[in-house]
């Protein structure tokens, strides 16, 4: 009898892998830390230690690595115990533990897994008084076939089974002992690990009855619940004296466990390897989604991400199997409704097992159509802040699983982490390229005016005494422009400037955006209409958002102001205001002029920026239209967007929450 020493926490675990061990025929020293399992080991100098990893005192990495710093215990074999970290990470292989036992566990597989590390004992010689079995008792040999946590069948020369135990029965299903083994792939559902069906002759048992020794064949099957279960096979024939094949015997071992722990390293490092090979791809969502699908055999994935303009979830991202068939997909999800909002609502993971049960999260237009089992969300993290949910679905039966929780939830802090970054990489080289170019700007726009002043002053000095007042009046008219223009720009950039800062409060009361609008449209059409240009509106009776009526006036009025300003003569510009799903306004403002190159397009919103084809065409204004529109909106929680084609014109979106946030 050997001596064992446990080092875990968990109470439960405790009990568990102390009754294992005991079960092997082994003592067992029981410790909740690490520290005080390395008292023990001094003290007992144990056959082998089984540590968890995550542990107060002195976690099982650490554990390790004092027991081997000490001459006196360093040779002392462990086994380590982990749902922190996954099998395969370099750390644990850094521990020179004998193996990596990753939680959950069951019985069966823990009990093969410390079998192997552990002496065997010879068997107990019993008291002369006892009363010993005899050699050849069936009920002696049944039971000791049904002790065995491995699936044990035999079959004889003809194929028929002899000889099936109650791990066998478990693992395959009733009525397995009771076919020959050439009819068990047509009864039972047995699959290659990859889902392809699994032939009679590369059935295990069928192989070693003609001759072959079958070591470690794998093999996929679902239980009871039609939840997926991987096995290890060994088989080999049965020879009489002469070498005649007379049968076949097998042992399935359940390795389930291991299984997933390989597939949870390979996903999560496919995942790991598109953010570091496609970091600005415009698809590597949908790629992040591929590799997760791919490896986990989920046929669909959905990413939605915050709207931070209405404060829902919308769909950003989409992964579905080759031959599936896509879902129908609202255009937006909001906080409790459905599975994705209620993942959002609840900020944690959300198991749905049974898709069709009458609890079931998943949208009824979703789940009525749809041929999957199970389903699930996780949400999508930047540091504390939710920016989205990732949803999956499944054919099979998915019940809650933690060292699956763990890995979907280090997945989603991934694609968090990847969308910040990508965020935070646009923002930065935005605000380089705008800063030097608002100095720029800036210089130019105040030295224009400046330039004006200063010289026509000087000419006014200048000018004989009996110059004639018209004369003067003419000098001082181009001043007087200047100034104004000059006092112009100045109060403009104070108004972003106090806005952008916060400095400008606004005051938030409900709006009719219908009248501001159509007041801000009725404006302009006089000045219009003497270049020949029609301001068409399409707007709803009344469209009411929470906002500061006069700020959202200026913007109305810088857009379409703006659309008069650089549509062609004789053509028309087009203003439409409409509700979207009760969840947003969109104000659309379309012309037909000149357009924007789309090289200066991402800098029309910067502070005195002004296109080309305004600056060198005389067409007058300041650059800060635009500018002042994109604070206003976003103080607002909006947004504004340009699509611009220098032979069909400009469109303006602006997207204003209907809802206050």
């Amino acid at each position: 009898m050997a001596c064992v020493v446990v080092a875990e926490d968990n109470p439960d675990h405790q009990r568990v892998i102390a009754e294992v061990i005991r079960r092997l025929g082994h003592e067992v020293v029981v410790t909740g830390d690490g520290q005080a399992a390395l008292r023990a080991i001094a003290e007992h100098r144990p056959a082998l230690v089984v540590a968890d990893v995550d542990m107060p005192h002195l976690d099982g990495l650490e554990l390790c690595v004092a027991i081997r710093r000490d001459p006196e215990i360093a040779g002392t074999p462990v086994v380590l115990v982990t749902a922190y970290l996954l099998p395969g990470d370099p750390r644990l292989a850094d521990t020179g533990a004998l193996a990596v036992i990753g939680k959950p566990f069951g019985v069966p597989e823990l009990t093969a897994a410390l079998r192997g590390h552990l002496p065997v004992e010879p068997p107990a010689v019993a008291a002369p008084v006892a009363k010993v079995p005899a050699e050849h008792d069936p009920a002696v040999f049944e039971a000791l076939l049904d002790c065995l946590d491995a699936g044990v069948a035999a079959c004889d020369a003809d194929g028929h089974v002899v000889l099936v135990n109650r791990a066998m029965r478990e693992f395959i299903g009733p009525g397995v002992g009771d076919i020959p083994i050439g009819d068990a792939t047509h009864k039972f559902v047995l699959m290659h690990p990859d889902g392809t069906p699994l032939r009679t002759h590369e059935f295990a048992l069928s192989r070693a009855l003609a001759g072959e020794d079958v070591q470690q064949a794998e093999l996929l099957a679902h239980d009871d619940l039609d939840r997926p279960r991987w096995f290890a096979v060994n088989a080999r024939p049965v020879r009489d004296a002469e070498g005649t094949v007379t049968g076949a015997v097998a042992a399935m071992h359940d390795v389930t466990g291991a299984h997933r722990n390989r597939q949870f390293q390979h996903c999560e490092n496919e995942v790991l390897k598109v953010i570091a090979d496609h970091p600005h791809a415009g698809d590597a969502t949908d790629r992040i989604l591929e590799a997760i699908g791919s490896t986990l055999s989920w046929p669909y994935l959905r990413l939605w991400l915050v709207d931070e303009v209405t404060d829902l979830l919308r769909p950003a991202g989409v992964y579905t199997a080759p031959q599936e068939r896509p879902l129908p997909v609202p255009v937006s999800m909001a906080r409790g409704t459905g599975l994705a909002g209620s993942c959002w609502q609840r900020a944690d993971l959300i198991w749905v097992p049974d898709l069709h049960a009458a609890d079931s999260l998943v949208l009824p237009s979703i789940s009525a159509g749809a041929d999957f089992r199970a389903a699930g969300a996780v949400p999508v993290r930047s540091g504390e802040r939710i920016v989205g949910v990732l949803t999956f679905f499944s054919y099979e039966r998915q019940e809650p699983d933690a060292a699956l929780g763990v890995l979907l939830t280090g997945l989603a802090g991934l694609i968090g982490a990847f969308l910040e970054q990508r965020r935070s990489e646009v923002l930065a080289l935005h605000l380089a390229a705008a800063t030097d170019e608002y100095i720029a700007l800036v210089g130019h726009e105040l030295r224009t005016p400046l330039t004006s002043i200063g010289a026509y002053v000087d000419l006014i000095a200048e000018s004989p005494d009996d110059l004639p007042l018209g004369e003067v009046r003419e000098l001082l008219d181009v001043v007087q422009r200047n100034n104004a223009r000059l006092r112009d720009l100045v109060e403009k950039l104070l108004d972003l400037a106090a806005l952008e800062s916060g400095h400008a409060q606004l005051t938030i009361r409900p709006v009719d955006l219908t009248e501001v609008v159509a007041t801000a449209a009725d404006a302009v059409a006089a000045a219009a209409a003497q270049r020949g240009i029609t301001v068409e509106t399409d707007l709803p009776d009344e469209l009411t958002v929470p906002g500061d009526a006069e700020r959202l006036r200026q913007v109305a009025d810088a857009l379409i102001e703006n659309a008069v300003k650089f549509s062609r003569r004789d053509s028309k510009v087009v203003v439409t205001l409409a509700d979207e799903d009760g969840e947003a306004a969109v104000l659309t403002v379309a012309d037909s002029g000149t357009g924007v190159a789309p090289a200066e397009q991402p800098r029309l919103f910067r502070r005195l920026y002004r296109a080309g084809n305004a600056r060198h065409t005389g067409i007058p204004g300041t650059g800060l239209g635009l500018a002042l529109c994109r604070v206003v909106v976003e103080r607002h929680h909006g947004s504004i967007t340009l699509a611009s084609h220098e032979s069909t014109g400009t469109t303006v979106t602006v997207r204003l929450p209907s809802l206050e946030v």
